[in-house]
């Protein structure tokens, strides 16, 4: 997923949820546990769904971000 502008371009059209979000939390997403990776984003992708959905939460924020790499394998 990365390009040469790095993974933030393209991760909105990968999942809705990305849409909304800061592009400084997709880097800070990227820097810390993407990778630029597909398969990464798409761990990430899951665990924050699972994370916004528990806190009611209606866009991807750093806090939500940390709670969804503890939980990556």
């Amino acid at each position: 997923m990365r390009g040469r502008k790095g993974a933030g371009e393209p991760v909105p059209l990968f999942h809705p949820i990305w849409v909304d979000a800061d592009p400084e939390d997709i880097a800070f997403a990227d820097s810390h546990a993407a990778h630029g990776n597909f398969r990464a984003w798409a761990q990430l992708t899951a665990h924050t769904r699972t994370a916004l959905a528990r806190t009611g939460r209606a866009r991807v924020d750093q806090e939500l971000l940390r709670w969804a790499f503890s939980r990556l394998a």
